[in-house]
């Protein structure tokens, strides 16, 4: 896999956790998101939980504490450039939700099918448990 392959835009199909044997899925199982990778090295990424609660303003500065947490803890966004260093695709992120992810390297592994990726995390240990995330992403005509 190069970075060539992974030009242009891709559509989330799934996000999934696995915590052993058991499978979650962090944002709903119809999670929605876009992941772009541009030819001059350069991507974004959304994901959004299935079911978002709505504002009660049409000023997101205006809408509650307690809104704009729920509306942070139902996205993803962050930018950045990437490469593709063997079958691992490293995000380096320049903008972000999270502000202790700026200037970080999100190192994923990749599998690559033409018009299917799938992007994963290394296992981590969360509470006692080996997590893995893996974003299932399929290509946009």
């Amino acid at each position: 896999m190069n970075a060539a392959d992974l030009v242009g835009a891709w559509r989330l199909a799934v996000w999934r956790t696995r915590l052993g044997d058991a499978v979650r899925y962090p944002f709903g199982e119809r999670a929605s998101g876009f992941l772009i990778y541009t030819a001059s090295g350069e991507m974004s990424v959304q994901v959004a939980a299935e079911h978002r609660p709505l504002l009660a303003t049409e000023d997101p500065i205006g809408g509650a504490e307690s809104e704009r947490a729920g509306a942070f803890s139902t996205y993803v966004a962050y930018a950045g450039t990437y490469d593709v260093v063997g079958e691992v695709v490293v995000h380096r992120v320049a903008t972000s939700l999270f502000p202790n992810w700026v200037g970080r390297e999100l190192r994923r592994r990749a599998t690559y099918g033409g018009s299917v990726l799938t992007l994963g995390t290394d296992p981590m240990e969360i509470g006692g448990e080996i997590v893995v995330n893996e974003l299932v992403w399929l290509r946009e005509a």
